[in-house]
């Protein structure tokens, strides 16, 4: 076992030592002439006491002074006495306290003497005699004496106090030569020690440095696989320092940016790799990651425009992070030539752009000649060719909804797609969802049910807020059984969001499918038997489509229980955004003023359903609030309800402007003749109630539509069929215009928006089902419509190919009157001078 000194020990032998010569310092004997010189001067004052009181005697006998004058002695003795007061060093402070009390005594006596002795020199006789004895009584000797006394009692207690402290001296320093006398002790054991540690730190030192160079061998190999590794990336690999300055710059670095390793070292990375075409966004964000105070390890990547030396530019992938390391901050920069990436993307764009206008076209075409077929165009089918024919369209049409899917998927992940966000009531989004999926559940047999009561307005885009409650719905209708209840509810919650719910009654999801519901091409039932059809796109662009709007979709399910899907969306402060909710560009707003809680629940549902958005405040005040901030397209005034302010509001709004135009619709419980002065230079058309529900919509358009005769909007593939139903219309005396596909009647339907439209269903680009389903998220939703098909349609496809008043007819089986009645009748008030009909009243100039 080693013997090993520890620096401790040392030191505290070296401590021990000058302890042990301070105790022999302190342990030396008091000072003897400090105390002799003390007790002489103490002698001295007790001697010359007894001589005063001698001389005073003899004075007063009448022999001669030996010493002098009583007075000067009194005044020597007092000083003896202060001088005393310096006592010895070896002297306590409580013997100090008790040789001062003593000596005060002593002075007393003194004062004591010498007032005796000045009344004795005053006195003759008998009272001389009595002063004189009292003067004797009393003299200071005894307590000179006593202070000898006392003073050698002290001494004798300091010597036998210095006694003690030697001896406890004495021993003390005994333990510390044994201690010193043990670590002398270690010390000749440790340097036997000391020469074992030697030998054995040679011997580890020797092993050290054969590990030292082995190491040194493996960091040499180390290197040179990374530089292997650095020169043989295929990315740009660029060390900067904390100024951004190159450090390192790889081969691959070189053949980018096409210049050499050695022109490179030390250059500004930002001057050198980054175009002046770079946005200054970009640029602050390249910045902000070479900062100093950058955290380690956090990378920035972005793609941005790099500069080549000589002067020509490259998309670049750059990706950007802060080192780990000790010292000032490093820098590493990966840079990724994309040029081949974007080439494939342009290829990608170009190929789903062929697949959108080259085989969406195709198809629809094809899927419409189908149905022509199956229609009975070219007359009636065998079944079997008509089974075939049917499910040639069936297919068509699932190949359609696919490639849409896809293309909206792709619009999704690529980023172009634009949200429009405004407020959309809750209420009525789920109303247009119901609408386009009605005719679904209709032919599953599922109810649906809406529950938004107080949930107000979000902040959304309409469009694609419809499109995913549409998929929600259309799912949940497509695993519900018959007979039972998809329900939609939206409610506001704490956060100041609306939770939207899709609830249906089907067989739930377990729980372990539920990560594959949002994934592309991804169904529950995979495989080739399953009953459900679908593209397994619908809910993973339904995801998307929230999380653009700062949501996700949540699946809560058990199996057997059914499912419930949860999102939700910003919620807007009701009474917040007044301009919004008066104004909504996707379709005509109507204004009801009435008290009547059962009139305004009619109003809304009649007018909901014809794709009315429709708004309800009691009274004319609230009206013209609303009015201020955003005209309605209609107002529908209860005169029963608003007893005479009605008027008053309609003679306001003639005043103004802005609102001399507005149509308004007078509900009255009497007929016009009993105020026809004042209705009719007022109001676009009055109704006494309870009114017609036909004849208050053909009002109701009539008062929206733009001034002019009929318009008919004409959407047929085939050039001679819109060349007769041309001829036979304008002989009505309408203004009729034409489409040979989907996409260009929608454009005319936007442009000019129609009176009244008669669609094909089998058209290019866009079908009729397209054309409807796209008109129905716009204020073209209540416009009259005529379905002249050459197919048959079934219940579900007719509730699909709904707008306004529509009627649904057969190219083969309607003949030309039906059709000229069927317009007449959508047309009805517009066509009132061609048929003598009672015209609209309308306001007067």
């Amino acid at each position: 076992m080693k013997t090993r000194l520890s620096k401790r020990s040392i030191v505290l032998a070296a401590g021990a030592l000058a302890l042990l010569c301070v105790l022999f310092a302190l342990g030396r004997p008091m000072p003897a002439g400090e105390h002799d010189g003390y007790r002489t001067r103490l002698r001295q004052l007790r001697v010359l006491s007894a001589e005063l009181e001698q001389d005073v005697l003899r004075a007063h006998v009448g022999l001669p002074q030996l010493h002098g004058a009583p007075r000067e002695e009194l005044a020597g003795l007092r000083t003896r006495a202060e001088e005393l007061r310096a006592v010895p060093s070896f002297l306590t402070e409580p013997e100090r306290r008790t040789l001062g009390t003593v000596l005060d005594g002593y002075l007393r006596a003194l004062a004591d003497e010498e007032a005796l002795l000045v009344r004795l020199q005053a006195q003759r006789g008998d009272e001389a005699e009595v002063t004189l004895r009292q003067l004797l009584d009393s003299p200071a000797s005894p307590e000179a004496e006593r202070l000898i006394t006392t003073y050698l009692q002290l001494y004798e207690g300091a010597l036998a106090r210095a006694e003690r402290f030697r001896i406890i001296l004495f021993a003390f320093s005994l333990l510390l030569v044994a201690f010193v006398l043990g670590v002398l002790l270690r010390l000749a054991r440790t340097g036997a020690a000391l020469d074992a540690l030697n030998a054995q730190l040679e011997a580890r030192v020797e092993e050290r440095t054969t590990a030292l160079s082995t190491a040194n061998a493996e960091l040499r190999e180390s290197e040179a696989r990374k530089a292997a590794i650095l020169e043989s990336a295929l990315d740009g690999i660029i060390s900067l320092d904390e100024a951004g300055r190159i450090q390192e710059f790889n081969p691959s670095a070189e053949s980018i940016f096409r210049l050499p390793r050695a022109q490179a070292l030390g250059r500004d990375f930002l001057a050198l790799a980054l175009a002046a075409t770079v946005k200054s966004e970009q640029r602050a964000t390249v910045t902000r990651a070479l900062r100093p105070d950058a955290a380690p390890g956090r990378a920035t990547r972005l793609e941005l425009q790099g500069l080549r030396a000589d002067g020509n530019t490259f998309p670049a992938e750059l990706t950007l992070f802060r080192v780990r390391s000790d010292g000032p901050p490093r820098f590493t920069t990966y840079v990724r030539d994309i040029t081949e990436r974007r080439e494939v993307e342009r290829m990608k764009n170009e190929f789903v752009s062929t697949v959108s206008h080259e085989l969406r076209t195709p198809l629809t075409s094809i899927r419409g000649s189908l149905g022509l077929l199956e229609g009975g165009i070219l007359g009636e089918l065998p079944s079997q060719a008509q089974d075939m024919v049917r499910i040639a369209r069936t297919n068509t049409e699932r190949l359609i909804r696919l490639i849409n899917d896809i293309l909206d998927l792709e619009k999704i992940e690529s980023g172009k797609l634009e949200l429009k966000l405004q407020s959309v009531e809750t209420d009525e989004v789920i109303e247009a969802t119901f609408s386009g999926v009605r005719g679904m559940a209709d032919a599953a047999r599922v109810r649906l049910h809406a529950e938004a009561v107080g949930a107000g307005p979000v902040r959304a885009d309409r469009d694609r807020l419809i499109q995913v409650l549409t998929n929600l719905v259309s799912n949940a209708i497509k695993f519900s059984p018959p007979d039972s209840q998809v329900e939609v509810r939206a409610a506001r919650d704490a956060r100041g969001q609306v939770r939207f719910s899709v609830v249906d009654q089907g067989p739930g999801i377990p729980l372990d499918q539920r990560a594959r519901l949002f994934g592309k091409f991804q169904q529950l039932d995979g495989s080739d038997t399953r009953n459900k059809g679908g593209t397994g796109l619908g809910l993973a662009i339904s995801q998307a489509i929230v999380e653009q709007h700062g949501g996700r979709i949540e699946v809560h399910s058990e199996p057997g229980q059914g499912a419930t899907f949860t999102f939700s969306l910003v919620a807007l402060r009701v009474g917040s955004g007044a301009n919004s909710v008066v104004m909504d560009e996707s379709r005509y707003t109507v204004l009801a003023v009435t008290k009547d809680s059962e009139l305004s629940g009619l109003l809304r549902g009649l007018l909901t359903h014809e794709g009315y958005r429709v708004l309800r405040c009691p009274s004319p005040e609230e009206a013209e609030k609303l009015i201020e901030v955003g005209a309605p397209d209609m107002l529908v005034l209860d005169a029963q309800c608003l007893e005479g302010s009605g008027l008053e509001l309609v003679r306001k709004l003639r005043e103004d402007p802005r609102t001399r135009e507005l149509p308004v619709l007078m509900l009255a419980g009497r007929s016009p003749q009993q105020d026809e002065d004042v209705v009719q230079p007022l109001l676009v058309d009055w109704m006494e109630k309870p009114f017609d529900e036909t004849r208050f919509l053909l009002a109701l358009r009539h008062a929206i539509r733009r001034p002019g005769q009929a318009r008919v909007l004409i959407v047929d593939d085939d050039v001679s069929t819109r060349q007769v139903l041309r001829a036979q219309l304008e002989r009505l005396g309408v203004a009729c215009y034409e489409a040979e596909d989907g996409e260009g009647a929608v454009a005319l339907a936007r442009t000019t928006p129609p009176d009244l439209i008669v669609l094909d269903v089998g058209l290019p680009r866009l079908d009729g089902f397209e054309v409807v389903d796209i008109l129905r998220q716009g204020k073209g939703r209540g416009t009259p419509l005529i379905v002249f098909t050459g197919r048959e349609l079934s219940s579900v496809d007719q509730n699909q190919l709904t707008l306004g008043i529509t009627r649904h007819l057969t190219k083969a089986r309607t003949s030309e009157d039906e059709l000229l009645a069927s317009v007449k009748e959508l047309l009805n008030g517009l066509l009132a001078h061609r048929d003598g009909g009672a015209q609209p009243r309308k306001e007067a100039s």
